[in-house]
Order: C-alpha cells, then structure tokens, then sequence
C-alpha cells in the first residue's frame, strides 16, 4: 500500500470517527430532551459511552497525540467490539416490526469506522512501546 492510500485511510477514519462523535452526542441529547416512550435509557447511554470513548482514543492514536504501543491494541479491541456492536444493532433494526432509522445509520457507520480503524492499525508494526508505521 502506498504512502498516499495510507493517508487516505487515515483521513477516513478521523471523518468517520467525527461523524460517530457527532451523532452519538446528538442523538444522546435528542434522547435526554425528548424523553421517547420506549428508549431504554441505562442501554443507550452505556452504549453511547463506549461509542465515544472508542472515537476519541482512536483520533488520539490516528493522529499521533498518543502514541504508546498498548494504544494500538486498546483501537483494536474497540475496533473489533464497535464492528460487532454496530452489526448487531443493523440487524437487529432490520429484523425488528419497529423500525429505528437512526439505528441502521449508526449501526452500519460503527461497521465502517470499526472496518477502517483495523485497516489502519493492524498495518502498523510495534517497536519495543512504541508504533511505527509500515514503509
């Protein structure tokens, strides 16, 4: 892969990570303004949590603010359970009698950034605690 298909990878991924922190907070505070019927709460905000948390380590590690080797692996794991959280939730959307729009977006732009975050750092190699992109 060249140095420029990197840099475009890269650069999708910090789109895709801003565009999941972006609708991750704007859904949270539809969901705290409006106070739908049916929205389970603990679930949402926990899984609203772990969204967040993945898209800011992973733009910390994509744009080198942290650069510790253990990082590369914590952006995997959460790469691995985000592809796997947001699946599920398409297809449980899919397969539901309600159908919840916001959830089929989410679920398959969780898929993409978790697709892209392992296209990303699975192609770096570590170096003693630090990462070094490959060449």
């Amino acid at each position: 892969m060249t140095r420029e298909n990197r840099g475009m990878l890269r650069a999708a991924l910090v789109t895709v990570c801003s565009f999941t922190l972006f609708a991750t907070g704007y859904l949270s505070l539809s969901i705290a303004i409006l106070r739908p019927p049916r929205a389970n709460y603990p679930e949402w905000f926990m899984m609203a949590t772990v969204f967040a948390a993945q898209s800011v380590i992973t733009l910390l590690a994509v744009t080198g603010i942290i650069s510790a080797g253990w990082i590369r692996w914590v952006v995997l794991a959460g790469g691995v359970a985000i592809i796997w959280a947001g699946a599920s939730w398409a297809r449980a959307t899919l397969a539901s009698d309600h159908f919840e729009g916001y959830a089929l977006v989410l679920g398959a732009m969780l898929v993409v950034q978790g697709a892209l975050t392992l296209g990303v750092f699975l192609r770096q190699r570590p170096v003693g605690f630090l990462t070094a992109p490959q060449r």
